[in-house]
């Protein structure tokens, strides 16, 4: 999926997570930003998201 035409229609949500899941995501952020990233929670769970869209769909491509 092309992420410029994915992100053209975004979808706004909310989702519930553990103290500890949601100190990891923002730990996380914080050391992409140290590195001169540009991340946030959001980007991070975004591209998780877009990892998994495309490993599902490689894997339904070869069933």
């Amino acid at each position: 999926m092309n992420q410029s035409a994915g992100r053209a229609k975004m979808k706004k949500t909310t989702i519930e997570l553990t103290e500890d899941q949601y100190f990891f995501l923002k730990e996380k952020a914080l050391e992409l930003q140290k590195q001169k990233k540009h991340y946030s929670i959001v980007s991070i769970i975004r591209d998780l998201v877009d990892r998994d869209m495309q490993d599902w769909q490689k894997k339904k491509v070869r069933a």
